[in-house]
Parts: C-alpha cells; sequence; structure tokens
C-alpha cells in the first residue's frame, strides 16, 4: 500500500524520517508480576513511526523498567537504505550506530555528555616501519573547552570523531550552545527529571548541560544547522505519546485482570495506530490542497472519535459523508499556529 509523504525540503531526499521513543504507562498494583515498573507495575510502549507518512515502523510493550537499547536494535530488521533514524540517549549505543550505516541507512543521535570523543592528532606518532601508531593516532577532544569559545545559539562542528575510550568509532559530531531561553528551559527540564526519576545526575552533565551533542552518519553536505533541526522533529513522538495518553485516553487504571486489560489496552493502541496514519495522510493533502498545515493533536483527536465509524462505513455512500465532515472540521478548528520558517521547510 502506498503512502503520501509530507514534502519536506531537506538537502538530502530520505526514504523515511523514522522516530523510535519509549513512554511508560502506570498500572495497577496486581499487575506488577507480568509488568514489573521502577516504582509499582507499569507497561512501556516501544513505538517507532515515520514522521513523513505516519505509517509505524514498529511497537513493542515490555516492563516499566525495561531499558530502551534492545528495541534499538530489535527494530533494525525493517531498516532499509536511505532511512533516517533520530532517537534519543537512551538507544546510544555504537554497535547499533555500525548496524544502521551497514544498511546504507542514516541516523542523528543525541550523545551523554560523559562520552569521550577523540579527534586525529596533530603530531601522530609512527613505527620504523611507517605504521602509525594507534596510541598516539587521536587526541581526547574536550567539550568543556569548546564551550567556553562558542556563543549563544552557535553550532560547531567536527566532520570526524572517535567514540569511546576503546571503541573509537568514526562518526560526525555537532555541539550546540543553548541560548539562554533555551537553557532555562533545560534546567526546568533537569530540575524535573530529578525529582521523578532515581540516580544522581553527574556533574559532567550539569557542566554541560548548556549543550546540546548530535553524532550522525550524515554527508557532510548536509550543514550542522540543518542537523540541528532534523533532530528536532524526534519531538514528534512525544506529541504521539502524549495525545495518545491525554486525548484518547489511554490505559484504565481501576483493578481488572490481566488479560481484559491487555484486550483494552491492544484495541486503543490500534485505534491510537489508525488515527495517527489517517491524520498524515490528511495533513498532506490539507498541504498540497490548501497550503495549510494541520495540528497533529488536534488531527489526531478528531480522527480518533470519527475513526470507528469510518471502518463501519467504508462500503457504503456514509463513508463520504463521514469524510467531509471530517475535513470541514479540521479545516475550522485544526490549523496549526506557525512561528516561522527554519532551515527545513514543507515544499510548495
Amino acid at each position: 500500500m502506498a503512502f503520501s509523504k509530507l514534502p519536506i525540503a531537506t538537502t538530502h531526499p530520505f526514504r523515511s524520517m523514522r522516530i523510535l521513543d519509549g513512554s511508560s504507562i502506570k498500572l495497577p498494583d496486581a499487575l506488577h508480576t507480568m509488568f514489573p515498573g521502577t516504582t509499582g507495575a507499569g507497561v512501556k510502549c516501544q513505538l517507532e513511526f515515520d514522521y513523513l507518512t505516519g505509517k509505524f515502523y514498529y511497537v513493542e510493550l515490555q516492563p516499566g523498567k525495561a531499558g530502551d537499547s534492545p528495541s534499538g536494535l530489535s527494530r533494525l530488521e525493517s531498516v532499509q537504505k536511505d532511512d533516517l533514524l533520530l532517537q534519543d540517549l537512551g538507544y546510544f549505543k555504537c554497535d547499533l550506530f555500525r548496524k544502521i550505516e551497514k544498511k546504507e541507512a542514516f541516523y542523528v543521535s543525541r550523545a551523554r555528555a560523559d562520552t569521550m570523543f577523540y579527534v586525529n592528532s596533530p603530531h601522530p606518532r609512527y613505527h620504523k616501519n611507517g605504521e602509525l601508531m594507534k596510541k598516539y593516532a587521536h587526541i581526547r577532544l574536550y567539550l568543556e573547552e569548546e564551550v567556553q569559545t562558542m556563543k549563544p545559539g552557535e553550532s560547531r562542528e567536527f566532520p570526524r570523531v572517535y567514540i569511546g575510550k576503546h571503541e573509537r568509532m568514526p562518526a560526525r559530531l555537532v555541539i550546540y550552545r543553548m541560548t539562554a531561553e533555551e537553557q532555562k528551559r533545560q534546567e526546568f527540564r533537569i530540575k524535573r527529571r530529578k525529582q521523578t526519576k532515581p540516580g544522581t545526575i553527574k556533574q559532567k552533565a550539569k557542566d554541560l548541560s548548556s549543550l546540546s551533542l548530535y553524532v550522525t552518519n550524515l554527508p557532510t553536505d548536509i550543514p550542522a544547522s540543518e542537523i540541528c533541526t532534523l533532530y528536532r522533529y524526534r519531538w514528534q513522538i512525544e506529541l504521539l505519546f502524549k495525545s495518545w495518553k491525554s486525548d484518547l485516553g489511554v490505559a484504565p487504571h481501576r483493578n481488572m485482570k490481566l488479560e481484559r486489560w491487555m484486550c483494552h489496552l491492544y484495541a486503543e493502541l490500534i485505534i491510537f495506530l489508525l488515527s495517527v496514519l489517517l491524520t498524515y495522510q490528511i495533513r498532506h493533502y490539507f498541504w498540497r490542497e490548501k497550503q495549510l498545515i494541520l495540528s497533529e493533536r488536534i488531527a489526531i483527536r478528531e480522527v480518533s472519535e470519527r475513526v470507528w465509524k469510518l471502518v463501519q462505513a467504508r462500503a457504503s455512500p456514509k463513508w463520504r459523508e463521514l469524510v467531509d465532515e471530517l475535513l470541514n472540521v479540521l479545516a475550522s478548528n485544526g490549523r496549526k499556529n506557525v512561528r516561522g520558517s527554519g532551515p527545513i521547510r514543507w515544499l510548495t
């Protein structure tokens, strides 16, 4: 089945923009044995969807206390050439990056503040036979020194770095120093994380909290500013989870048998997946025909309220009436407030 793609003006024509993330849902304590969480019972839903089409590539339900990293590897089976994978710190793994590159796909990932980066040494040493001494091939890149020479809002690029003290995986590094407003929001997130998640935040992470670090294998003809903007699309998966939890009312919290609760969850998940897919196809239609950008959250909510009726009426004349009603509602109430154009825009 062919899906319409949002016409985004990126330097490279990606086949897809795949965004992966996980979100946890609190469950009744009676389900703790099956779905243990960090505190009490909980289930984590791992989702990967294509921002260009709304298509979901990967769905997994796991215990709430499970880590993200295994899902990053599990979903690689469907990755194809020229896919762009956007992912957060939970999936940061050199082995994963190598496997993505082996499939001739691309990745943009945030990097942890304590990641050790190296660059080629300006004064390498060689053995008598002319072979490079590995011990002196690279020197450490100290981000604490870089941040002192950067202005707020500035991006700095290192076309070739090596990640890890022992692995030395080659990649491209882009660092961005936040503006005062962005730094304020970052400090709020750090404070909130300290309140809601166990563990302590490392001092180095606090010292470099004004920096955003991105590693990628994108070619150098894609400018650093575009890489930073591409990564911001990762926020779309957060919006989807917010719509699922808040607008679609996922996960009943009252006590019930595990089997019954699973039926509820899968039914809600199916409605959600269908609603997102239809929403992104409708968004493309509105842009192509009316030059309007729809709000994802409003559109998903309106579609989800009608998706079951649309399925029931798919072979009758009533289906067309329902579609027209939905399009009229979205045209009136679903327009997105766009704050201005950035390095990446929608094609006209």
